[in-house]
């Protein structure tokens, strides 16, 4: 059953005001749309013409219709633990998927330097797409505390390569993709890269340690604290908003 929603405009400023007019299916999409100025409402309203702008498109008068096509977009196959796949132009494939990564130690390099068996946080690993070409790399760690979602506070990365919640992988480049369920594995290519001290600094993390290689040696073989992690005052949807 298709239903009408009409939202009214409080815009004096251009004389008379308008109001938007969407016919929607019983499942939410809108089937078409029209703009008209209160009066024609009104008429509309009166005379039982709201039918008939639906059935009979060519006595509507003094009516702008809005053309939009009702598009069916299908999500990719999507990777292990995926958390959220977002559509930003669907004709270009432009997309962004995030992958949780659950707390671990792993094996690193700082510079030349191996480090063994690094405590890192619970992490959201996202990766902005466009076809097979990677646009930007995030990364953004979460507490232990159940299921991520939208309102889920989001902390900053505790170690160095990453500002703002965007990675930095200097001269390293990932490689093409021909899937979007091969970003499962895309975060071992971000631990096999060597770390540098590229935007490290006190505030990235709750430690009160100065010096990264002191920070990273101290949790070699160790958990790392989530007391420590650093808050980026902002909720995951937040920070999705503002892709």
């Amino acid at each position: 059953m298709a239903t009408y929603h009409v939202q009214f405009s409080d815009d004096f400023s251009q004389g008379t005001p308008y109001c938007d007019v969407q016919v929607k299916s019983s499942d939410g999409a809108i089937l078409n749309e029209y703009i008209m100025t209160l009066d024609h409402f009104v008429d509309a309203i009166m005379s039982s013409e709201m039918q008939e702008m639906v059935e009979k498109k060519y006595r509507i008068t003094g009516v702008r219709k809005v053309k939009r096509k009702i598009q069916r977009f299908v999500s990719p196959i999507l990777p292990k633990n995926c958390i959220r796949h977002i559509w930003l132009n669907y004709e270009k494939q432009d997309q962004v998927i995030f992958i949780e990564v659950p707390r671990k130690r792993w094996d690193i390099r700082y510079y030349d330097s191996p480090m063994e068996q690094v405590g890192f946080p619970r992490l959201i690993f996202g990766y902005r797409v466009q076809g097979a070409t990677f646009k930007n790399m995030f990364l953004l760690a979460v507490k232990d505390s159940g299921k991520i979602k939208g309102d889920t506070p989001l902390y900053k990365f505790p170690y160095a390569n990453v500002s703002n919640g965007r990675v930095c992988m200097g001269g390293n480049v990932l490689p093409p993709i021909q899937e979007i369920s091969q970003l499962a594995t895309y975060h071992h290519l971000f631990f096999a890269a060597p770390s540098s001290n590229c935007y490290y600094g006190t505030e990235r993390n709750e430690s009160g340690i100065h010096d990264l290689r002191e920070l990273y040696t101290k949790m070699q073989h160790r958990d790392f604290p989530e007391e420590w992690l650093a808050s980026e005052k902002i909720t995951f949807d937040q920070f999705v908003s503002k892709l």
